[in-house]
């Protein structure tokens, strides 16, 4: 009803709105880095009833993709404190109430933060960890997977592209499921879906993308 009241009764974005099948939805900060705290924060709401989840992202986190991070380039002595703000907040997954994720992912220049750039160093590890499979995807003439990285993914602010989006599920195992509420016409009735990730990944988190920016969507 919010996103109704946002648009035309005749445009595009409204006939589009009326077709996504989702109970709800939480907007987030639109500061160019939405997608990663979109991301962050609906894993964490995930992870509050998959136990066996956070235990597989902790062993991946620390046993697997912390030496792969370093071995893509990025240092452990400049990258070591927003590493550990990840781990510990996969640590309390299961046991932080919705309101303490709530106030945590709030807070300027803390755990969000900091989380937020080391979801960014993920991304481009995976980018970096085969580069010849993501180079054709990246639309800028002549830029490689690395200057791609180091432009477009590593700092805070750079919105997220869908190439983004694949590599943190692919990454991290999650499935992501965005709905493009873009302004384009429907699609067999319906706004674009593109569905990223493992197939059989146990998480799947979805948001609405507007054109620059997306926001959490909740399956009634």
């Amino acid at each position: 009803s919010d996103l109704l009241a946002l648009y035309a009764v005749d445009s595009d974005f409204y006939k589009g709105v009326e077709t996504l099948e989702y109970s709800s939805m939480r907007t987030v900060r639109g500061d160019g880095n939405c997608y990663y705290r979109a991301f962050l924060y609906s894993l964490m709401e995930h992870l509050r009833d998959e136990p066996d989840e956070v235990k597989r992202l902790l062993d991946f986190v620390q046993n697997v993709s912390w030496p792969q991070v370093q071995a893509a380039g990025y240092e452990a002595m400049t990258t070591e404190i927003f590493y550990d703000a990840f781990v510990e907040l996969l640590q309390k997954a299961s046991t932080q109430s919705a309101d303490d994720l709530h106030t945590e992912m709030n807070q300027e220049n803390s755990t969000s933060d900091y989380c937020t750039w080391y979801m960014r160093v993920l991304t481009g590890t995976h980018l970096k960890s085969d580069p010849g499979r993501f180079e054709p995807f990246i639309e800028e003439p002549g830029m490689d997977v690395a200057t791609f990285c180091q432009r477009r993914v590593e700092p805070m602010g750079q919105e997220c592209e869908e190439l983004q989006v694949l590599a943190l599920a692919e990454a991290l195992q999650v499935q992501v499921a965005v709905e493009y509420l873009d302004g384009r016409a429907l699609v067999n009735g319906k706004v674009m879906q593109h569905v990223l990730g493992p197939e059989d990944a146990k998480l799947r988190l979805a948001f609405l993308y507007r054109p620059g920016h997306y926001d959490i969507l909740y399956t009634k």
